[in-house]
C-alpha cells in the first residue's frame, strides 16, 4: 500500500513540476504562431548565384526606426561546384531592451533608419524574441561597393507577457523599431 502511495505522490509530484513548463511553452508557441502571421517570412534563393540576395518568396516588409543598427553582409558557402549553396546564418545582433534603447554588436556596416527588411525568420525563446532580418535592397557601402545586409534584433519577453500569450504587447515592442510597411503590396513596388 506504501508503495502505490509513493509511486501514485511521484507521478503526480512530477506532474504538478512539469505543468508551469507545459503552460510556459504553450504561451510560447502561442506567441510565435501569431507573430509568423504578423511578420511572415520571405525566402532567399541560394542556388543562384546572379540572384544572390533577391528573396524568391517575400513575406512582411518592415521599415527600421533606429539609425545605425549593424548588418553583417551576406555570405553563401558552397563545398564545390556540385554541392548546394547554403546562406551562412552570420547576422549583427542588436539586443533591444525595454525602454527601446538598443545595444548593438559588431557589424560590416550599419543600417539607416528606414531601411527596408524582409524577415527570414522568428524565434521566441523563453525570454526573448528573435527577428532575423535581411535588408530588400542591397546597401551602399562607404568603399562604393554595395551588399546586403542581415541583422538578427532581440527583444525580451517579460513573463507575465508569455504566461498570457499577450501578443499585442509583444508586436507593440517590435514594431517600436521594425515597423511594417503600409502594405506589402505597396511597399515592394
Amino acid at each position: 500500500m506504501l508503495r502505490i502511495f509513493l509511486a501514485t505522490a511521484m507521478l503526480f509530484g512530477g506532474f504538478a513540476v512539469s505543468l508551469p513548463g507545459l503552460v510556459q511553452a504553450e504561451s510560447t508557441g502561442a506567441i510565435q504562431h501569431a507573430l509568423h502571421e504578423r511578420y511572415q517570412p520571405s525566402r532567399m534563393d541560394v542556388s543562384n548565384r546572379t540572384l544572390a540576395g533577391h528573396l524568391s518568396k517575400r513575406g512582411s516588409v518592415l521599415l527600421l526606426q533606429a539609425d545605425g543598427a549593424p548588418a553583417q553582409a551576406l555570405r553563401f558557402v558552397q563545398l564545390n561546384t556540385k554541392s548546394p549553396r547554403f546562406h551562412v546564418r552570420d547576422y549583427a545582433r542588436v539586443m533591444v531592451a525595454q525602454d527601446g534603447a538598443l545595444t548593438s554588436g559588431k557589424g560590416d556596416f550599419t543600417l539607416p533608419k528606414g531601411t527596408r527588411l524582409g524577415v527570414l525568420d522568428l524565434k521566441v525563446d523563453r525570454d526573448q524574441v528573435h527577428v532575423f532580418t535581411h535588408t530588400l535592397e542591397p546597401v551602399r557601402l562607404a568603399d562604393g561597393n554595395t551588399a546586403y545586409g542581415c541583422t538578427e534584433f532581440v527583444f525580451p519577453l517579460d513573463p507575465g507577457v508569455r504566461n498570457r500569450a499577450d501578443v499585442a504587447a509583444v508586436s507593440s515592442e517590435i514594431d517600436r523599431v521594425l515597423r511594417p510597411a503600409a502594405t506589402t503590396a505597396n511597399a515592394l513596388s
